[in-house]
């Protein structure tokens, strides 16, 4: 049975987050190579609220109990070999996600991200 998750991200709210919190919500947040990635960018608030949609996503798309709670930067959004978004899971997480099959698809504007995943087990 496949499931799914899909999130929808103010930009604005991530961005006053970050200059609210700074450092600390970075690194709550994010993975830290997801942290280089979006600095890189010109417009870096985007590309955080796109990951941070995916983590949401994420966690909708899993049944009940998967994963007792989003540890948020044991998830990291990178890009395969193909160039298309893809999971990587640290710590516990990747432990409690062992045997599920994830698809993850992002977009964003200057103003909204968002985030849809696709969940099975084989």
């Amino acid at each position: 049975m496949q499931h799914c998750g899909i999130d929808l991200v103010d930009v604005a709210r991530i961005r006053s987050a970050i200059e609210a919190q700074g450092e600390r919500f970075l690194q709550r947040v994010f993975a830290t190579d997801e942290i280089g990635y979006c600095a890189a960018r010109r417009d870096p608030f985007p590309h955080y609220a796109a990951r941070f949609a995916a983590k949401e996503a994420l966690y909708k798309a899993l049944p009940a109990g998967t994963l007792d709670a989003l540890v948020w930067n044991e998830i990291a959004v990178q890009h395969g070999t193909d160039g298309k978004p893809e999971f990587g899971f640290h710590g516990a997480t990747a432990a409690r996600l062992a045997g599920w099959q994830l698809s993850l698809s992002l977009s964003h504007t200057r103003e909204l991200a968002i985030a849809q995943v696709l969940a099975w087990r084989e």
